[in-house]
């Protein structure tokens, strides 16, 4: 049966999707290419934009299309992305790079969690989908790990040169994805009258669907405070005094931590509870923004881990709350909304994070981004209990 090599086809897939050796330094490979850090930030700020315009329109037609096929329109755009970034210099190729990014994005963020948890429904393993899903972050991130050490070394010997050695595992990925089977056939056909109808009636099931809205506003918080701190990484490192030579290895340490995480979170938050997950989720990306803060040389990258700590537990926990309330048919679509919310917090925060530390300094711009945590979550907590969650 085609459907049984979907599981190990996505372990490799996102393996190699990952294959960038530039991330472990991309503040500083921007830089290098000719991109200021407020520059920087505003790109990445941009780029949430265009994900989160693009997000529900691509769910969507990943219900309708199929998955498969969005799949691969997906992986194409990110060829296209490492070709700009890897061949060409300043802040307009990078900005039209990180759009059609975003385009890519937005096409894959919640068609593979859906392919993902339709692949194990079909199959009758839907409860094994926090385990799968915990495997394929350890996975990635084991690959991402090592990634990381190439990539930082390859960066002193040519800024370009990560970019370009990313290009065959991002192709790799993208003729992988023809091999995967579509779980399920799409009731509806592909065409404009059924594409509003579908839009439609998904936003108005997220409407009633109580704990798909309290989990994709917190998503706003979490996911944008976890990607600024992750992209901000590196400079971070060479501002508490770590030498760049010495980043990758920083990096494959904190990738390790988040895909230990991964595949820890079933068993954890088996034992916690859906409320203390998501407490516990809350209060230690707040710790942690505040302790980066602090700035302190060499020994504050101790203090930054446990933001791909808590990173790799979320990941596996939000996906599975979230899957669990939804249906297969609005599976990809509502998905999309709950990564909409995350990409407006990244699009809106981001920025701003990257303005303050312009106009003050990199810790202020940090105790900034932790008191916007704090509030957040603050009235999310309110905000639940107006739900009775």
């Amino acid at each position: 049966m085609k459907l049984k090599r979907n599981i190990p086809l996505m372990y490799t897939i996102s393996s190699l999707m990952w294959g960038r050796f530039f991330i472990p330094v991309i503040a500083l490979f921007y830089i290098a290419s000719q991109v200021t850090l407020a520059q920087f930030a505003l790109i990445i700020g941009v780029f949430s934009l265009a994900t989160l315009l693009f997000e529900i329109p691509t769910g969507a037609l990943a219900d309708l299309l199929g998955k498969k096929k969005t799949l691969i329109f997906s992986r194409s755009m990110y060829v296209i992305e490492i070709i700009l970034i890897a061949f060409f210099n300043c802040f307009w190729i990078f900005l039209i790079a990180k759009i059609i990014s975003g385009l890519g994005v937005s096409l894959s963020s919640g068609t593979t969690q859906a392919m993902r948890f339709d692949t194990l429904k079909k199959q009758g393993r839907i409860n094994q989908y926090k385990k799968i899903s915990g495997n394929i972050q350890v996975i990635t991130n084991i690959s991402m790990a090592f990634v990381f050490i190439i990539g930082a070394f390859l960066f002193t010997l040519n800024p370009k040169l990560p970019a370009i050695v990313s290009f065959p595992f991002i192709v790799l990925g993208l003729v992988l994805t023809f091999f995967l089977e579509e779980p399920y056939k799409n009731k509806k056909k592909m065409n404009m009258k059924n594409y509003w109808t579908h839009l439609k009636e998904s936003i108005n099931y997220f409407k009633n669907a109580k704990i798909v809205k309290y989990l994709s506003i917190m998503s706003f918080f979490t996911l944008s405070a976890i990607a600024i701190s992750l992209s901000m990484s590196s400079v971070y490192f060479e501002k508490i005094l770590i030498p760049i030579s010495f980043i990758g290895v920083l990096a494959f340490v904190a990738s390790m931590i988040t895909a230990f995480t991964s595949k820890k979170a079933d068993k954890w938050e088996e034992k916690l509870g859906e409320a203390k997950s998501l407490f516990l989720i809350q209060l230690f990306l707040v710790l942690g923004v505040f302790l980066i803060s602090l700035m302190i040389p060499h020994y504050g990258y101790f203090l930054y881990l446990l933001i791909p700590f808590i990173s790799g537990f979320n990941g596996v926990v939000i996906g599975n709350y979230i899957n669990h309330h939804i249906e297969t048919s609005h599976r990809a679509t509502l998905l999309s909304i709950k990564g909409m919310f995350g990409n407006i917090g990244i699009f809106l925060l981001f920025p701003f994070i990257g303005y303050i530390e312009k106009i003050t300094n990199f810790g202020f711009s940090f105790v900034i981004l932790g008191i916007i945590l704090l509030v957040g979550f603050i009235l999310l907590y309110l905000y639940s209990k107006k739900l009775n969650l």
